[in-house]
């Protein structure tokens, strides 16, 4: 065995592996095999190391399917172009561990981007969920979400599930977003990253309002507010006897002022609120 690791170091260059190594995340000896196999072609070795990822995926996957993933990440784009639209695609792991890998994050990314691609320009207003056949369906440069997805379970191996996907068209309202990221402030956190179509944010929260008046930092904090209490409607008919148990937005103490309510906060400011979402990552 440690012969061959041998020959395989002496056939390589020290280039072209770290090359490899740096744009694939594959294990060392993996590209190293794969560099010897193709000759030092670091294109060819991608792509085998590539194909036998996704083989390889897709066998671990049928094993792992069974396998709790409750951890992830939710990612969101929002496009300059389109500021009163996103996508929002969900992508479950096992473990936090692989929700901070920066090859989940990318991957998470764009995704999320080709679902703004494919499904903003045509998306009635509100909300609407993404059928999985057609998430998993969509195009990531040569590869299918669901090649790459099982590609990358090869790498980690561990189950990674697409989860829900969706995209909210608030037009003609403005649209504000929060999304909430456990590691924000850490050194290894990743809340952005970038990609050639845009951005995406990550978080284990997020949550987007759909409103006309007012400001767009009461809007964020009307997010930030959703995120943290949970509401299911936007109003009721009537308040409910128990405050901490209100799920009606407009009828909730306002969580940086619980001396007033949602709605009476929203009326001094001139602003309405049309609708809104909040999910939680792996919630059931």
């Amino acid at each position: 065995r440690l012969s061959q690791i041998l020959a395989m170091c002496s056939s390589v260059s020290k280039q072209a592996l770290m090359q490899l190594r740096q744009t694939t995340g594959y294990p060392m000896l993996a590209c190293r095999q794969a560099l010897s196999r193709c000759n030092g072609d670091v294109s060819e070795a991608k792509a085998w190391l590539d194909e036998r990822a996704q083989a390889e995926g897709w066998a671990k996957a049928e094993k792992l399917i069974d396998r709790t993933a409750r951890q992830g990440l939710l990612g969101i784009v929002q496009r300059v172009a389109s500021p009163n639209c996103l996508s929002l695609l969900e992508l479950r792991c096992e473990t936090d561990f692989v929700a901070r890998n920066a090859r989940f994050q990318t991957l998470l990314s764009e995704a999320c981007n080709s679902l703004a691609d494919n499904f903003i320009a045509s998306a009635p207003q509100g909300v609407t969920l993404v059928p999985q056949d057609r998430l998993l369906g969509l195009k990531l440069g040569d590869s299918s979400l669901a090649d790459s997805v099982a590609s990358l379970v090869g790498s980690v191996g561990e189950n990674i599930i697409c989860g829900r996907a969706l995209v909210f068209n608030a037009q003609p309202d403005s649209l504000a977003l929060y999304c909430h990221s456990p590691w924000q402030g850490e050194p290894d956190a990743h809340p952005l990253q970038q990609s050639e179509t845009g951005s995406c944010q990550f978080g284990r929260y997020a949550a987007a309002v759909a409103y006309s008046g007012g400001s767009e930092q009461l809007a964020y904090q009307i997010c930030q507010h959703i995120v943290g209490r949970n509401p299911a409607r936007l109003d009721s008919p009537q308040p409910n006897p128990d405050p901490e148990s209100e799920d009606a937005l407009l009828r909730q103490e306002f969580l940086l002022d619980e001396t007033r309510l949602v709605g009476d906060v929203l009326q001094e400011a001139g602003m309405q609120v049309a609708g809104f979402f909040r999910l939680k990552c792996a919630e059931e």
